[in-house]
Order: structure tokens, then sequence, then C-alpha cells
């Protein structure tokens, strides 16, 4: 890869609070683009405009907003498939986690072997009928895996398989979904199985299992609740007893450091929850994630520090020792 395309989704029909529309501008104002153009040649493709009006508030009966979600998703799909990525990695930013369903299955029209790696304090594999909440952010991933229909995702035409798919970080998961991921077999690591094992090895061995000849490409989808509530406050489901920040950190290093990693989705900041202060720390990390990422992509092979200086007294401080 010799640049990195940035395109800003700013999707929020997958819950309910409209702040996270507004991430994919508070990063750029935080320098996002800059630092990554101290990466590699960056192309900023400008914030995803969604050309409907959804003018009907009539709830479906198990998906909030499914109009809405199945036009939205459709039209980021149909924004990534028409892209040139032939050498760039591309780097959504959202909206919720709803979107995914829209920039994995784009992504598939260029990379159909990839592989998912889905870093989320949930499970977002939900089916409509078994989601308690009917949130369209707790279910892309049922979608994505073929394990349920809906008229206003008709379009949807491709799949992953369960074997390409790796959760990252879960540890807040409805029972729906313990049953899915269990009936279809689908590689699950825990906060406490990465703090206990190490994200080095369990990327390595998940990695080796979903793509024994080391030749698939690999997506990341990255929802910021993955972190832990007391290091991300501006984000709207927060769970306690999350990875440790250099594991979260050493994830990305190590998926960069494959050679493989193509693309990667951010979601689920939301800069309208916590206090100007909070607000700004979540931003500051989220950058730092993306950055200290990305480095590694276009440096593999270099020796790159995992945890950025900023957040290393966070970790040596004897909070996670």
């Amino acid at each position: 890869m010799k640049n990195i395309k940035v395109l800003g989704i700013p999707f929020d029909f997958g819950q309910d609070r409209i702040g996270v529309r507004l991430a994919p501008h508070v990063l750029r104002e935080g320098k996002l683009i800059a630092r990554l153009k101290d990466i590699a040649k960056t192309e900023d493709l400008g914030d995803l405009i969604f050309p409907f009006k959804v003018v009907e508030n009539k709830q479906d009966k198990y998906i909030k907003h499914s109009l809405g979600a199945g036009l939205g998703t459709k039209t980021i799909n149909d924004r990534i498939e028409e892209e040139d990525l032939s050498d760039s990695f591309l780097l959504n930013v959202g909206g919720d986690h709803g979107l995914a369903l829209g920039t994995v299955h784009g992504l598939l029209s260029h990379h159909p072997e990839a592989v998912v790696v889905w870093a989320d304090a949930h499970g977002d594999i939900n089916t409509p009928e078994t989601s308690p909440s009917g949130n369209f952010h707790g279910m892309p991933l049922a979608f994505l895996l073929g394990l349920t229909q809906h008229p206003h995702f008709g379009w949807i035409r491709r799949k992953i398989l369960p074997q390409k798919l790796i959760f990252f970080g879960p540890r807040d998961l409805d029972q729906g979904e313990k049953d899915i991921i269990l009936k279809h077999n689908i590689q699950y690591f825990s906060s406490e199985d990465i703090n206990r094992l190490g994200a080095k090895e369990v990327i390595e061995m998940a990695l080796h299992k979903a793509d024994p000849f080391g030749t698939c490409p690999i997506h990341l989808s990255f929802d910021v609740d993955v972190f832990d509530q007391m290091d991300i406050d501006s984000t709207g489901t927060k769970v306690p007893h999350g990875p440790k920040l250099e594991e979260l950190f050493l994830m990305g290093g190590v998926l960069a450091e494959t050679g493989r990693l193509k693309s990667m989705d951010l979601v689920e900041l939301n800069p309208q929850i916590g206090d100007a202060a909070s607000v700004e720390s979540s931003i500051a990390l989220v950058l730092e994630f993306i950055e200290t990422t990305l480095r590694q992509v276009f440096h593999a092979g270099k020796e790159i520090k995992p945890m950025p200086a900023m957040f290393e007294a966070r970790t040596t401080s004897g909070r996670y020792l």
C-alpha cells in the first residue's frame, strides 16, 4: 500500500444518540489528517452524504430506524465498492457500529477472503428477534453472516464465513449472542482472556486458525467501547473490566505487522458525552490508537513502541499491574 484514504461516515441510525455523527468532524479538528500525512500520502474523501430523507417515524417491530439503517448501509457499501483501493489503506471513521454492515460488505468486493477482527465490548451479532433493545448497531454481524433477513436489507449479496470472524475484547453479551457464537464456533477472546494470555498470543493464534496460510487480507472493526470505561468516557455504551490499554495498542501493532491489515473502522466515539476534559481525553486516545496502528502498517518491520508515551503512566502506575 502506498497511501491512506479516510472516509467519514456520520451514520447514526443504529442507536438513538445522534452525537456519534460528529466523530469524523472532531477527529479532523484533532488533526487526524495531518497526523496521517506524517505517515503516508493521505487523501481525505470527506464525509459520506446519505442521499435520502427518512420521513416515516414508524418503528419496525424488531429494528429501530430500520429503513434508515438499510438505506444508510447500502449507501456506505456502494461508496466503498466504487473506490479504488488497489494501493490504499481505507480508514472509515463513524458513526455507530451499525455502519460496519456497509463497510465490511463493501470491502468484500475488494477482498472477498478477508478476515474480520471485531474489537468491541459487545457482540453486535444479535438477530432482530434476539435483540433486547432493537438497536441496529447490535445486529450488523448477524446480517454479515447471513443469519437473518429483512426487507430493508434486501441489497445484501455477500457474507463472511464464521471461521473468518474473530471477536476481540467482548464482555457484555446477550444470551442470544452467546448462543449464536457457540452454535457457529466463532473465535471469541474476552478481555479477561486477553489480559491473561496477552494480545500478541491471542491475535497470532486466532489469525492462524482463521487463515492458516497467512494470505488473507485483514479488516479491523474497532469500537471505542472496547476500551475500559475508566480509559474512555465519550462513548454511549461503556463497559468495565476491559483489556489493558497496552494490550489494545499491541493488538493493532500485531495486526499491522502481518502486512495484511488493509482497512479499519473506528466507531462509537460520541463527543456529546462527558465534560470538556473527558471529551478531549477520549479524542486524544482515539487519535493515538489510529496513528500508532497506521504508523506500524506503513513501517512494518521497524521497531515502534506499541504504547504511546502519553498513556504509559496509566499502565505503569499500578492500576493494571
